[in-house]
Order: structure tokens, then sequence, then C-alpha cells
């Protein structure tokens, strides 16, 4: 398959030296949006994501930010795989034992995906959930932060290259078939990730290195990740040293 390139967006990139000081970059971030966001409108509804990554930065804030306004944030998850939320594959169950529980977080500012049902109504209910606790924007909930990761197959929350869900144009959150993993996952669309005030990519290792130049540099459009525009809001890339690496070739 030939990648179709079109011109470079231009993005808020931050380079941090290793895994560790990401973590503790992202952090500072995220308590920074936070805050602001606090004291503008009284919360703060932030759509988490799964993966080792995104799990240095949990521990991060647990570690150095033991804060009451916690209690006023609101938590989602930018995609689900299809399995128990005890499963220790579940993006939900390890954030909700790694970081809420420590943060004493209310169990009323959790929304996770319920997979005990079928996908299908899982998507449509978990969709209903965010549209009945998210201010409207254009029709589409706005979050104050979307984190996500990205895949060495430029796939971003479970927008998975070759599935149904890169084409939904009406749908906000949808269930995905990814037949390369034979599992179904629950995942935001492009509309509802792309309405977001901030988001948030977080990347570490060589490995995803040529990826990230495909997406940042050469926005390779084939690439699911490439799809990520907000409308009016900001993208952040949070990268460590190994997967910048390729950025100045």
């Amino acid at each position: 398959m030939r990648l179709s390139v079109k011109s470079i967006k231009i993005q808020n990139i931050h380079i941090s030296p290793n895994r560790a000081q990401l973590a503790s970059d992202a952090a500072t971030l995220f308590v920074r949006l936070m805050q602001n966001c606090l004291e503008q409108k009284g919360c703060f509804n932030v759509a988490l994501s799964g993966g080792s990554t995104p799990g240095m930065l949990y521990r991060e804030l647990v570690k150095s930010y033991s804060l009451e306004q916690w209690n006023r944030v609101n938590f989602f998850w930018s995609d689900e795989r299809y399995v128990p939320q005890n499963s220790p594959s579940s993006n939900a169950g390890t954030a909700i034992e790694q970081f809420l529980k420590p943060l004493k977080v209310p169990l009323e500012n959790i929304y996770a995906v319920r997979t005990e049902l079928e996908p299908d109504k899982a998507a449509v209910l978990y969709e209903k959930s965010i549209c009945d606790h998210i201010s409207l924007e254009s029709q589409i909930p706005k979050f104050d932060l979307i984190l996500l990761g990205l895949g060495m197959d430029g796939h971003t929350a479970s927008l998975f290259p070759n599935t149904n869900a890169l084409k939904e144009k009406s749908r906000l959150v949808v269930e995905n078939r990814v037949d390369v993993l034979n599992m179904w996952r629950i995942t935001f669309t492009f509309s509802l990730i792309n309405n977001a005030e901030n988001v948030l990519f977080l990347v570490s290792g060589r490995e995803k290195a040529q990826t990230v130049k495909k997406v940042i540099k050469d926005n390779f459009q084939d690439l699911p990740a490439a799809g990520i525009d907000p409308v009016k809001g900001l993208t952040h890339w949070y990268l460590d040293q190994e997967a910048a690496s390729q950025l100045g070739s």
C-alpha cells in the first residue's frame, strides 16, 4: 500500500530525555490543564488511554500530585479492550487501580465502558453517557483533555488501520472489530476526538520513532493517528528522546 502525504501540520512538540522525565513532564501539563479548567468552569473532563507509557504518567500523578481537586475531575476512556474490568488488559481497570483509587476519586466520577454488554450496546450506552455528562459544542461533547497513545502501525485509541471505525462519520463511540487482534474494541471516533480542547499524545521508545516521524513530520494520511487534528483545540505531542529520534532526519 502506498502512503499518501500532504502538507505538514504545525504541532506542539515536547521532547523529554528519557521515559521517567517524560512522565514527569506530561504530569505537569496534565495538572496545569486541569487546574486552569477547574478555575474557569469548576470541573475537568478527561479521557484516559491504556498502555505502559500512560501507566507511568498515572503513577507520577499519584506520587507528585495528591490534590483535593481530583474530586472535581470526571474520568472517561478514549478506548477499551473488550475484556472484564478486572482483567489486567482492561484500560479502565488498570487506571482505576493504579491511579484513581490511590487518589480517592469518587466512584460517581468514573465512567467506564460496560464490557459485560454486547459490543454494539456498550458503544451506544457509552456515547449516551458522554453526551449526558459533557457539554455539547456543535452537537458534539467537548472534552477538556483526551489522552492518546500511538501504535507502531499508526493506530491511536482503537482506530486501527483497515477497520470500520475509520470511516464512521455520524457516531461518536463505536464498537470496532480488530481482526489482527481477533477481538472487539470500543473506541472514540475522529469526530469526538477532534472536538476536544486538548489532545495529548504520549509516546516513548525507539520502536515508535519511525511511526512518529510519519505522523508528525511526513503526515502520512493512511495512518489513523494522522487523522487527529482538533477543530479548535490543541494537539500536544509528548515524546521521549528515543521516540523523537527520527524527527530530525
